[in-house]
């Protein structure tokens, strides 16, 4: 039942969208699902963050300013600081930093602080994709027992993904919708869900048999001839 639900929203458009985190990951994709017609609302502990993207501006340089106020004039984005609004989306991106700590381990601390607010909030019929760069079994093993405790099955009830980010600052050539994207789902629901949402703002999807896969050199060189 919500994964027909959730998929009828994501098709026709009016699936609320978020990014958890507005920084240099979540910014520019929150600009491309506003860009395709979703309706967006990012989260940031950060109140001058929030309150320059309200503003009209943008504190990333790949993101120009004109597209935030494009967005903000069409009402199609907002931001905030307000966690118990998580529960509006129907569609979450975390993408929230994992610095590397003295021992070259990611620092888990803000991926783990980002899904116990998403635990809080959830209700049945929302996908969650994490984009954070960390380890294999992180989506698995550390987030879904964070779910879980809110009697929601994931597969049936909510939906959860990984899909490893691939943003090269600067970069004049590749972008967020042209970087060929990486998708593994706990469920086959979980990642049919995902490239769908993802396929309307990105090039080139490449799904993979769960979250703890990642694609082949080769078939990165392949996706990006």
């Amino acid at each position: 039942m919500y994964f027909d639900e959730l998929h009828c929203k994501i098709t026709d458009g009016t699936a609320t969208c978020g990014a958890v985190g507005l920084g240099y990951l979540g910014l520019p994709l929150a600009v491309e699902m506003g860009g395709a017609g979703f309706a967006v609302l990012g989260f940031d502990v950060l109140d001058r963050v929030v309150k320059a993207v309200n503003e009209g501006n943008s504190h990333i340089k790949d993101v120009p300013a004109s597209a935030v106020r494009a967005l903000r004039r069409a009402k199609m984005f907002e931001a905030t600081t307000e966690m118990a609004r998580l529960a509006a989306y129907d569609v979450s991106s975390i993408c929230v930093q994992t610095p590397l700590r003295k021992t070259r381990d990611p620092d888990m601390s803000l991926v783990i602080a980002a899904t116990e607010s998403m635990a809080k909030w959830l209700r049945a019929g929302q996908l969650i994709v994490l984009e954070s760069t960390t380890y294999a079994g992180t989506t698995r093993d550390l987030m879904v027992p964070l779910l879980k405790q809110q009697g929601l099955k994931v597969g049936k009830d909510v939906f959860l993904c990984f899909s490893p980010e691939r943003v090269d600052p600067d970069n004049e050539t590749w972008h967020t919708n042209n970087n060929p994207k990486v998708i593994g789902g706990l469920t086959q629901e979980c990642e049919e869900l995902a490239a769908i949402v993802y396929g309307k703002f990105i090039d080139r999807m490449l799904p993979v048999s769960g979250p703890e896969a990642r694609s082949s050199p080769s078939s990165w060189i392949a996706s990006s001839a």
